[in-house]
């Protein structure tokens, strides 16, 4: 080595050892300037050794925060593969396989010098790693930086929380049929404070506007859509659910901790940047990622979601949640609900305060033009015409909803003229009596029971259902008249085996009886189902595949009963007879009636006759009881008639 070449090499030697003990003393005293940041690798390999011999790479915060878990698996196991399937939520290309090394590349990230678009630095986009990581590892004080973009649209200083808002189910649409949840965020803000204005999440999937109900359900069910966050105004979703689509809305404020909530506000802008997911109708849905969004709440092992469970549902969220105590005041994390009722509730509550007179009133209203200006309306006290055209007007407003082609009434500007010169009413209504989703039974149930049949004797029966109520079940917190059923599973054991009597696919029906309170006014009521059961009562092994659908009408005589009566269109496979296919036609009519409200009565008779395939006609006889124990049990008595006669009492546990 020649002389000079020495001194090369200890001058080297000699800088480097001056930078870094210049760099361990800055980093010791917690002070580093952006551009030593941007120079020196000492801070990262000392922030990545602090972090491996913490293990955060196999935290389950950190976990979460990456959505490195599935449903389905036991709590503690994770399975290293993402459920975000956007490349930009990653920072590094093994991301969403490796937590390592998007621990490694996210450090690296936050480090980065601030460049004049502050929102598009890493601490900025994802706060929530930031703010986690700084308080694992000793980080050296950074440049101080704001995130305008979060900032405005968190109001952290303002913030007094989150809610949950339960919308109910909406049976024309598949999508929505076991309703639909949101989370939205309050504020004490003069301005933007009010409930209607505050900032809302939804998660859906991205539909193609082209694509019809049948290609929308198929990929829907078997995960042809990515789906993503998006936020809104809550105004926007209690006009398309409340004013739209006439569904209740229940907004469930959530006693979290303000440390809570903030991990929850931090993870929540994180999913905002555009970040997708895969979507499944019966799974990766609204009601998962809601909370699974919730769970961020807690850096442990806390899951709001069912471990090993096929399925997630709105309603079931609500129940869970209800039972989680919160860690700040001990009191149930899920505060009182307050019901945001929709159009129709609305509009059924100020019909129920008109006298008989005022209906008489207003059916004539309805009916003749220029009823207005008749002597006998005009009669009528200024209260009564303004109850009255109140009503009218809503009644209108409803009918379009319902029919989006419906011209208004060209009178209608005559009505609102006349009502402007009449008094401002107190348009306050009560629904304290209303009962929300978690006084109802919750969704999943569990059936044991015993069976006599007239031929094939006694047996054992066992049963569960994936949700979630049915017409004969306790109708607190849920659909009045209707029943939504998928997933119905019934065994019987008799003589050492057993068999498969029932496997309802799904069973859903509405009951309409009078939909805005206005005698005289009507809806159509309908039914569909399908799924396996037994050909006759008398064989076990004789299964058939069946569906049906069907319109028809319900009323009410008075109290709590209801008539109805269908006429339905089916379809059966039988394999034993000489035409595979059976199409026909069934009648049915019935009542339920409840006497009291613990107990609760269903008789139906059927007649079916088959139009093309086998020529057959048989008859459908079924008489049902139920009786309430509590929330979660009851006992049911049912007696079935179809070719043979069997009866079960049945216990029934809802969880």
């Amino acid at each position: 080595m020649s002389i000079f070449q020495f001194k090369f090499q200890f001058f080297r030697v000699f800088f480097v050892l001056i930078i870094f003990i210049q760099g361990t003393q800055a980093f010791g005293k917690g002070e580093i300037s952006e551009t030593d940041l941007s120079n020196e690798t000492e801070i990262f390999f000392s922030l990545w050794k602090q972090a491996r011999e913490l293990k955060l790479s196999r935290h389950p915060y950190w976990l979460k925060l990456l959505h490195f878990y599935s449903i389905g698996e036991t709590v503690g196991q994770w399975s290293f593969k993402s459920d975000i399937v956007s490349p930009s939520f990653f920072f590094s290309p093994l991301g969403n396989t490796d937590p390592e090394e998007e621990l490694k590349s996210t450090l690296k990230a936050l480090l980065v010098p601030v460049s004049d678009k502050p929102d598009q630095h890493a601490r900025c986009k994802f706060i929530a790693r930031f703010q986690w990581l700084r308080s694992k590892l000793d980080f050296p004080t950074l440049t101080e930086l704001t995130c305008p973009l979060f900032e405005r649209w968190a109001n952290l200083n303002e913030a007094t929380g989150i809610s949950i808002v339960f919308v109910s189910s909406f049976l024309k649409n598949p999508a929505s049929t076991f309703g639909h949840l949101l989370i939205k965020f309050n504020s004490s803000n003069r301005h933007f404070g009010h409930s209607l204005l505050r900032p809302t999440l939804n998660f859906g999937a991205i539909v193609n506007a082209d694509d019809n109900p049948f290609t929308y359900a198929l990929r829907g069910i078997f995960g042809g859509y990515k789906a993503r966050f998006t936020d809104e105004r809550f105004y926007n979703f209690n006009h398309v659910y409340g004013e739209n689509e006439l569904r209740d809305l229940w907004e469930y404020p959530l006693h979290f901790s303000k440390e809570q909530y903030h991990r929850i506000t931090f993870h929540a802008w994180e999913l905002l940047q555009n970040v997708q997911f895969n979507y499944f109708f019966f799974l990766d849905n609204c009601a998962y990622r809601m909370a699974e969004l919730l769970e961020m709440a807690w850096t442990d092992y806390t899951r709001i979601n069912s471990s090993g469970a096929f399925w997630a549902i709105p309603v079931d969220v609500v129940f869970k949640l209800n039972k989680i105590i919160s860690d700040s005041n001990l009191l149930p994390l899920l505060g009182k609900p307050r019901l945001i009722p929709s159009r129709q509730r609305k509009l059924q509550a100020r019909s129920e305060k008109l006298s008989e007179l005022e209906h008489m009133h207003l059916k004539k209203l309805i009916k003749y033009e220029n009823y207005i200006d008749s002597n006998d309306f005009r009669n009528l006290t200024e209260q009564s015409q303004a109850q009255i055209i109140d009503v009218l007007l809503d009644h209108q407003q409803y009918q379009k909803t319902m029919e989006p082609d419906l011209k208004l009434n060209p009178e209608r500007s005559k009505l609102l003229l006349f009502r402007s010169k009449l008094p401002i009413l107190e348009n306050e209504f009560s629904f304290e009596k209303t009962k929300s989703p978690t006084e109802g039974t919750p969704p999943m149930r569990f059936r044991l029971g015993t069976v006599f049949n007239n031929f094939l004797g006694p047996a054992f029966e066992t049963g569960v259902w994936a949700n979630y109520h049915d017409l004969l079940g306790e109708e607190s917190g849920h659909l009045l008249n209707s029943e939504v059923v998928t997933l119905n599973l019934h065994m019987q054991f008799r003589d050492d085996s057993f068999e498969l009597t029932q496997f309802q696919l799904f069973n859903i029906q509405k009951y309409a009886l009078n939909p805005t309170g206005i005698p005289g006014d009507f809806d159509w009521s309908w039914r569909t189902r399908a799924g396996w059961e037994r050909k006759n009562l008398g064989c076990s092994p004789c299964r058939k595949f069946f569906i049906s659908g069907g319109m028809g009408g319900a009323i009410s005589l008075g109290g709590k009963d209801v008539e109805h009566a269908f006429v339905e269109l089916y379809g059966e496979t039988d394999k034993e007879s000489s035409s595979a296919v059976s199409l026909g036609y069934a009648p049915h009519i019935g009542v339920n009636w409840s006497p009291i409200d613990m107990w609760k009565i269903r008789i139906e008779r059927g007649r079916f006759q088959s139009l093309i395939g086998e020529k057959k006609v048989y008859y459908v006889t079924r008489f049902d009881q139920r009786m309430t124990i509590s929330q979660n049990w009851d006992i049911r008595l049912e007696v079935h008639q179809m070719g043979y006669i069997e009866g079960t009492l049945a216990l029934h546990y809802y969880w």
